[in-house]
């Protein structure tokens, strides 16, 4: 489990936002690769429902109520 979910949270958020992975990785301060990885988590997360955060649901539905 990543200590840090809110970066997970930010990285993926940035992803919908239509943002390239390497300019969420220069955004953060790492590589587009981890961007990458971390999203990854994140989708995943969603896509087998696993036990998410409220944090998360939040953006979930910002993101899919708007399009």
């Amino acid at each position: 489990m990543p200590k840090n979910l809110k970066r997970y949270y930010q990285a993926w958020e940035l992803r919908q936002q239509g943002k390239k992975l390497h300019e969420i990785g220069q955004i953060m301060g790492f590589s587009g690769e981890n961007a990458r990885r971390m999203i990854s988590f994140i989708d995943i997360k969603l896509k087998y429902n696993m036990l998410i955060s409220n944090e998360l649901k939040t953006l979930v539905n910002k993101y899919t109520n708007g399009k």
